[in-house]
């Protein structure tokens, strides 16, 4: 028997940045490496990415030097600099453990921009892997906020 759990998981975060910049970050694959491993060490690897409505990515992640799980993430809907939605499918070897649809609402603020993070996610193997979702997303959330800092002016 399976031991299914699911849970809608709900992140608000303001950034000192505008949506472009925030946009940018999720869109290139090599800056979203290393703002969303959530601990310095675990690894993510996107190995195929097309990002784009209808696009399809294949990565993994685990610890550095154990990249167990893999991923699929087929993006639903891309609007530049507004929205990204997609499902994820993590899997280890041939066993799914969860799938995800997940939602980034991206929008302009006074000071900055407002990302809003909807998970929905089912897990195949119990409650701890929605645990993972929420710590995951937490810790990447605050990745992502260092990654946006404004970098300090070269010297003249």
């Amino acid at each position: 028997m399976m031991n299914v759990a699911h849970d809608t998981l709900a992140f608000e975060r303001v950034f000192d940045a505008t949506p472009a910049d925030l946009f940018q970050a999720y869109a290139d694959r090599r800056v979203r490496e290393r703002w969303s491993a959530p601990s310095p060490s675990t690894e993510v690897r996107i190995d195929e990415g097309d990002f784009r409505t209808g696009g399809k990515e294949r990565g993994r992640c685990g610890a550095k030097g154990d990249l167990r799980w893999s991923t699929r993430t087929y993006y639903h809907l891309v609007v530049p600099d507004a929205l990204i939605s997609f499902t994820e499918e993590l899997r280890e070897g041939d066993q799914l453990l969860t799938i995800a649809l997940v939602t980034l609402e991206i929008a302009a603020e006074e000071k900055g921009v407002r990302l809003k993070l909807t998970d929905q996610v089912t897990s195949l193997v119990g409650a701890e892997a929605i645990s993972g979702h929420r710590e995951g997303y937490a810790k990447a959330l605050d990745n992502l906020a260092l990654a946006l800092q404004p970098k300090p002016a070269a010297p003249v």
